[in-house]
């Protein structure tokens, strides 16, 4: 499976919705998910069998109350809506790290709202994360989360007056090289 790690804990919430729309966020949800896509039917062939599964890890470490704010909310309903609603039955499991007490918290409440068998496939861990990784067979950069994360520094590298590459949707240049070859590759 695919393995995306989210560092939710470190976006800023303020800057995000000062620089991008809601309808220009869940574009690039909708891009991510394709690229996924992409990168699962390439693994199809490499493989030899049918892969569209992915693990997402949810990085919760420095989450903090404009996470709670309406804007947010509103983001991740609409998160929620259009991944179940577009690409059902895609997530293998998630797996929420580094949360705070809230986060516990509201897993307590939420999950009894929840189907059985989607309950199921998310886990809140605490600080033996490592040790349930190398059970599952997650592996992040070696075992470990890494220090930084490229795409939140390119998209600081973009032009603050909201030019046209927030307008048509963005992805940093080796991701783009690297969706380019993968499809590439099923091409040929």
């Amino acid at each position: 499976h695919i393995v995306e790690l989210m560092r939710l804990g470190r976006l800023k919430v303020s800057r995000l919705f000062k620089s991008f729309e809601l309808d220009a966020i869940i574009k690039q949800v909708t891009y991510a998910a394709e690229a996924k896509r992409a990168c699962n039917i390439a693994n199809c062939g490499a493989l030899g069998k049918r892969t569209y599964k992915t693990v997402v890890v949810i990085d919760c470490q420095g989450l903090n109350s404009d996470h709670l704010g309406k804007e947010f909310r509103v983001l991740m309903k609409k998160t929620a809506e259009v991944l179940s609603g577009h690409y059902p039955e895609t997530m293998h499991k998630t797996y929420i790290i580094n949360g705070p007490l809230i986060v516990r918290a509201a897993w307590n409440v939420t999950r009894h709202m929840m189907h059985p068998l989607s309950a199921a496939k998310i886990a809140i861990l605490g600080s033996d994360w490592k040790k349930v990784f190398d059970r599952d067979g997650i592996v992040l950069d070696g075992n470990s989360l890494p220090a930084s994360i490229g795409w939140s520094e390119a998209v600081g590298e973009l032009p603050a007056d909201g030019g046209a590459a927030r307008r048509r949707g963005w992805a940093p240049p080796a991701d783009l090289a690297a969706l380019a070859a993968l499809a590439e590759g099923a091409q040929g």
